[in-house]
């Protein structure tokens, strides 16, 4: 336990304690403050505070969409990311607008990048940990399965995308009509209404009063 006080006490006072303070605060504002001055984003998209934003000038957000935890949304300087409306992303979610060369030979950290814009459409859910690559484009409505990487586009609305890389492996069920709700909410309407006069009075179901169950079973 002293070993450790002395520890404390003797760094708390060293150079090195202004250095790495320094150095968190740059961080910081250079990771959660400047991208806010240039991102694009549309009404109030949510975006959690360890996302990871880069070249925010090139990011367009569209409306009530969601950049959840540690997300890494990575466009690059000549290369866009666009995102539609009501987009859901979950958590470790990366989309990258660059790569880096692989030329054997040469170190890949000296290489070219390749860029290339990423759009992704309205109503797409990304699951946890998946990956979009660059020169990527998913249709509206598209599922991706948690961990997926998606290199190739996606145009098939409504397609539900999984695997490394990620390829069809379903669509999206079509909601049912309404009206097939209905007779059951009508029924629970009716019932509430004949056991419990004194606690519900008259249920409004699809805009329409109900004040007689019998007429509504019948």
């Amino acid at each position: 336990m002293g070993k450790h006080v002395l520890e404390v006490v003797r760094y708390v006072f060293s150079p090195h304690l202004v250095v790495a303070l320094a150095y968190r605060f740059g961080y910081f504002i250079h990771d959660q403050v400047l991208w806010r001055a240039t991102i694009h984003i549309k009404n109030r998209p949510r975006i959690h505070p360890t996302a990871s934003i880069r070249c925010a000038h090139n990011i367009y957000v569209g409306n009530n969409s969601h950049i959840n935890h540690l997300c890494c949304v990575w466009a690059s300087k000549n290369a866009k990311i666009i995102l539609g409306d009501n987009l859901l992303m979950g958590p470790g979610v990366g989309l990258f607008a660059s790569n880096h060369g692989i030329l054997a030979g040469q170190p890949m950290t000296f290489q070219e990048w390749k860029e290339a814009s990423i759009v992704i459409g309205d109503d797409v859910w990304l699951g946890a940990h998946s990956v979009v690559t660059a020169g990527t484009h998913i249709a509206n409505g598209v599922i991706v399965a948690a961990g997926a990487v998606v290199t190739r586009s996606i145009t098939q609305e409504g397609a539900i995308v999984g695997g490394i890389p990620a390829k069809i492996i379903g669509k999206r069920p079509e909601a049912p009509e309404r009206d097939s709700y209905v007779p059951d909410t009508r029924r629970i309407a009716a019932f509430t209404h004949e056991h419990h006069p004194d606690v519900v009075g008259p249920i409004a179901v699809g805009g329409e009063e109900i004040a007689d169950g019998h007429a509504v079973l019948h």
